[in-house]
């Protein structure tokens, strides 16, 4: 097959036309900072969030210094690749169409978009890697096995990777055309944003209603529920399914509803065997394969033993809670679980390592670096309310002296202020201000 007139369809910028590049995201310049390296640079993320848009990002990017014949632009999604996926060399005669077509002097940068799509890919991008010095490499997929089986076999030390979540609530609010002053410091965010806090709390909740898939930030309210819903379908479907040759759909159906509605709690793999009627181990399986499409994530009890890490119940969280809405079946209570989910969520996009922690109470988030304790993070939507605040407070301090950790957060709907207990420091901190503090290089 002849890929010319695809090439030239997909590569608009040769034709001095410019590719939608959307919100700049905030991991774009973390992946800018290595486009001049021998790395192959992996972007994975869950269908839909934007993984597209960064590549048009990094185009614009590389266009300041290369000439646009030196960019090559795949989207492997395209229904006119499925040929690809039966016939192995196609990717070489794509490439020779590129050269044909182009013919272009210097380094090459190839940017494959949903590149599982094509088997033995890995096998082609190695071949290449290692016997052509001028070029260069980036993918990008729904899939966590990129980051696994594929890469570990062959690409082992030449690549590196990069996850792309939803929206964050910084991306938000630029989005929305608001202007937030960032910082490391919850406090001062939170002084020097006083003045619009109740606007940075309504879009909160409208992150916290319909999540921040960047195509749904956009959409007008009543079209939302139905996209989300079929995100949901296309992530079950034709990312988890067909990859992993899963038989029992009904049973994958009924564990991912399951998962859905539940989280923010503590379940384990027996006990979603029971109540759907499937071998614990295959809950296990199914569960694995929810993480590797970035549907759904596991948090395991804090332990210094893998054993008891493994055997305790784990804690469950969603990668959207607009798609969680949409799809699950909701309680009264849910605002709590749903601000926990969030922060879960930036704690994961943010490359943070963390476990739940329970005592004679309950801890929501041990954030760990290496082997050291960076941070205890208690959520408490509703401190008015003051037996919940003490139950939570309580756990939260229990953690703080059994992990020898001197400083605690509680995040809250609206609270914001510092108590001493048992001489360890609380601090609490609202939700919005907690989700926008920025690390120790932004200002």
């Amino acid at each position: 097959m002849v890929y010319e007139e695809i090439l030239i369809r997909q590569n608009r910028h040769w034709r001095e036309e410019k590719f939608p590049t959307g919100i700049e995201r905030d991991i774009k310049a973390e992946v800018v900072r290595f486009l001049d390296t021998k790395y192959i640079l992996v972007i994975t993320g869950v269908r839909r969030s934007g993984k597209s848009y960064l590549l048009y990002q990094l185009m614009d990017a590389l266009f300041k210094k290369v000439p646009s014949e030196n960019v090559l632009y795949v989207n492997f999604d395209d229904p006119v690749f499925l040929g690809l996926r039966t016939e192995s060399r196609s990717i070489e005669t794509l490439y020779r169409d590129y050269l044909k077509l182009k013919n272009p002097k210097g380094i090459k940068y190839l940017l494959f978009d949903e590149i599982q799509n094509v088997p033995n890919w890995e096998k082609w991008i190695k071949a290449y890697y290692d016997m052509e010095e001028g070029i260069r490499f980036i993918v990008t997929g729904s899939n966590a096995t990129l980051l696994s089986s594929e890469l570990s076999t062959l690409l082992t030390g030449r690549n590196l990777q990069f996850e792309v979540f939803p929206f964050n609530l910084r991306e938000v609010l630029k989005a929305k055309g608001e202007d937030i002053i960032i910082s490391p410091d919850p406090a001062e965010i939170y002084l020097r944003n006083y003045r619009i806090k109740d606007t940075l709390r309504h879009h909160l909740d409208e992150v916290l209603k319909w999540g921040s898939f960047p195509e749904v930030v956009f959409l007008d309210e009543s079209h939302r529920e139905v996209v989300l819903k079929e995100y949901y379908k296309d992530i079950l479907y034709r990312d988890i399914v067909p990859r992993f040759e899963v038989r029992h759909v009904n049973k994958l159906e009924e564990i991912a509803y399951f998962v859905i509605s539940n989280i923010s709690n503590a379940v384990s793999y027996h006990n979603i065997g029971k109540l759907t009627g499937t071998h614990e181990n295959t809950v296990r399986e199914y569960l694995t394969y929810f993480e590797k499409a970035y549907l759904s994530f596991q948090v395991a009890r804090f332990s210094y033993s893998l054993k008891d890490q493994i055997k305790n119940p784990k804690k469950i969280y969603f990668i959207d809670t607009g798609m969680r809405n949409a799809v699950a079946f909701r309680f009264s209570q849910d605002i709590g679980r749903l601000c926990e989910n969030l922060v879960f969520i930036d704690l994961l996009r943010r490359g943070k390592k963390v476990y739940y922690w329970k005592g004679k109470g309950e801890m929501d988030f041990v954030v760990m670096e290496d082997l050291r304790t960076e941070q205890l993070v208690q959520v408490c939507w509703d401190v008015r309310d003051v037996k919940t605040k003490e139950r939570e407070v309580e756990a939260l301090v229990e953690a703080m002296g059994k992990l020898e950790v001197e400083e605690g957060i509680v995040i809250t709907d609206d609270y914001f202020g510092e108590e001493e207990r048992d001489g360890k420091r609380v601090r609490f901190v609202p939700l919005w201000c907690w989700l926008v503090r920025g690390n120790r290089m932004e200002t």
